[in-house]
């Protein structure tokens, strides 16, 4: 009785952890939003980003849809910076950067 008890305590103790997630980087500013060139933008999205985030940012089995959703730039560029879940943080990074978030603004409804 005491080792399921005991068993109980721990996984719930475990899961609640787990799920808060205390050690995931927050999604603050990390610099001003520059945007770069979004014809470059969309070649670079579609070899790095779509293989997650789906053809033109339409959703994929990994990352959730990017097109048309009501993201901030500087939201994305945040997510970009900090990564989360499976996203690698600095993906892309300097020129290639600016040109993935000239690419988002065109798809996404930016605010």
């Amino acid at each position: 009785m005491i080792p399921a008890v005991l068993f109980v305590a721990v996984s719930g103790t475990v899961f609640a952890l787990a799920k808060l997630h205390l050690a995931r980087p927050t999604l603050a500013s990390s610099g001003p939003v520059q945007l770069g060139d979004f014809y470059n933008g969309g070649t670079v999205f579609s070899q790095t980003c779509a293989v997650c985030h789906g053809a033109d940012g339409r959703g994929g089995k990994i990352g959730p849809k990017l097109a048309g959703t009501p993201i901030t730039l500087a939201r994305a560029k945040a997510q970009i910076d900090a990564g989360g879940s499976v996203m690698p943080a600095g993906l892309v990074k300097g020129q290639q950067e600016k040109d993935v978030l000239a690419y988002l603004a065109t798809i996404m409804k930016t605010q």
